[in-house]
């Protein structure tokens, strides 16, 4: 059975992000990444695939990746 690892990322207006998730080491995923923009397209060149995105104040982006 496949395992999967998720990843959860928020932007709020200020353009602060915060980034958690499971089975996934978010620190490391973000670690030389100089803004939340050149985050979301290393994410698609790593193999993670967006599954959704939550509009408003704080903007989360959820992404799945097949461990």
């Amino acid at each position: 059975m496949a395992s999967w690892a998720h990843l959860e990322i928020t932007v709020d207006d200020q353009g602060n992000v915060e980034v958690g998730g499971y089975n996934a080491d978010p620190e490391s995923i973000v670690a030389g990444t100089e803004s939340w923009e050149d985050l979301l397209s290393s994410l698609g060149a790593s193999g993670w695939e967006l599954v959704q995105v939550i509009p408003g104040v704080e903007t989360t982006y959820w992404f799945k990746k097949q461990s």
